[in-house]
């Protein structure tokens, strides 16, 4: 196979030998180190395949053997460049296409990640850049192993890695890693107490003395059901208490917001922009903005994908939005639909562990600010575990 594109770079003809003595012909070329192969004998005519250079050395010996050499066929590179000889630019240009596809194929094109849950796509995609996988990055410089061990170090969500790298395309497949169980303690002595004040609802112990019972108020840091308790010998042992202390609690809570709000409101302008990203750094293909300081943008970007290939450029198309400033004066509906929605977010995440029995809000005016209060009596479980010191 070599030998085959050796003789294709330098050219050979094939060529026919007639006359009284072939045979010396033949010697004589060799006898004078000009390569001769393929040689056959059809009848009076030999034929064989030489290189265009020792042909054209090898034309002197056939007058001298008697001969008549005369060329069958043309073969190789040599050939093709002379019959194009008057494209000049068709050959360069597919040479340097040829340049081009080789020199961009030792860079990462695209990247796929696969196998996150609670890592989110770009913090993943910033540890690869710190690591040095990145579109654009230089394909023969990554260790993938090393990678994958970094980054695995790095943060300990990621329990196993695998970092792929085919040609231009890089896939990264992740597996997370559990977060380790809270195995509770029932060897250390402790106490049950009250996280916050209420009055007591059920006290359901699974392990120790109940100090308290259902009905009676409690405060917050008391004692619920005690860890100390009396043994057969009438001594003390010391246990781990375990109970769930149901309790009506009560929050209250206030939220505020003045008559006169500063709001933003588009304008109609918009403006866009184009840039090109090639291997990750962005080119601007379009200037200009809005005459506003106050802008809302967004940003969509769309890649070319021929024959389901992912090429490492994309047409990024950035709106910007006009706002202005509006001072707007609330009235007393709309004031109190604001403020019952901020006590709506209240409940749904300060009280997201409680069950809400009764609310009470009271809605008032005064001077520059509406205000809104919120009474709430909830049920939940405020018993918290405490160490019992043994010092």
């Amino acid at each position: 196979m070599i030998l085959n594109l050796l003789r294709y770079l330098r050219g050979w003809v094939r060529f026919s030998v007639r006359g009284r003595y072939p045979e010396r012909f033949i010697n004589i070329a060799l006898r004078n180190r000009l390569r001769l192969w393929g040689t056959e004998r059809r009848g009076d005519e030999l034929t064989a395949c030489m290189y265009m250079r020792d042909y054209r050395a090898v034309r002197r010996y056939a007058r001298g053997s008697g001969v008549r050499l005369r060329v069958r066929e043309r073969r190789g590179l040599p050939i093709l460049l002379r019959r194009y000889s008057d494209r000049t630019g068709l050959i360069i240009g597919a040479a340097a296409f040829v340049i081009t596809v080789f020199v961009m194929s030792l860079f990462i094109w695209s990247i796929d990640i696969t196998g996150l849950d609670t890592i989110s796509v770009s913090e993943m995609r910033a540890l690869l850049k710190e690591n040095g996988v990145s579109v654009g990055a230089f394909r023969p410089a990554i260790d993938d192993s090393a990678v994958s061990r970094s980054i695995m170090l790095a943060d300990q969500r990621v329990g196993w890695m695998a970092v792929n790298i085919t040609g231009s395309y890089v896939s990264v497949e992740i597996k997370e890693e559990s977060p380790s169980p809270e195995v509770e303690s029932i060897v250390d002595p402790c106490n049950v107490k009250a996280r916050r004040d209420g009055r007591i609802i059920r006290i359901d112990a699974q392990q120790g003395r109940t100090a308290l019972k259902a009905g009676s108020g409690v405060v917050a840091g008391q004692v619920v059901v005690s860890g100390v308790m009396d043994d057969q010998l009438g001594g003390v042992r010391l246990v781990h208490a375990k109970a769930v202390v149901l309790a009506e609690t009560d929050y209250h809570a206030q939220f505020t917001v003045p008559k006169t709000v500063t709001t933003y409101r588009p304008t109609g302008e918009v403006k866009q922009r184009l840039s090109a990203d090639i291997f990750g750094s962005r080119i601007p293909l379009t200037v200009g903005g809005v005459s506003t300081v106050d802008v809302l943008s967004d940003e969509t970007a769309a890649s070319p994908d021929p024959l389901h290939v992912a090429l490492p450029i994309s047409l990024i198309t950035r709106r910007l939005y006009a706002l202005e400033q509006q001072e707007m004066t609330l009235d007393d509906n709309s004031a109190k639909e604001l403020l019952l929605r901020e006590a709506r977010l209240y409940e749904l995440f300060t009280l997201s562990g409680c069950t809400v029995k009764k609310r009470d809000v009271h809605f008032t005016s005064s001077g520059d600010v509406y205000a809104l209060t919120a009474d709430y009596i909830c049920t939940e479980n405020i018993a918290v575990q405490e160490k019992i010191g043994t010092e």
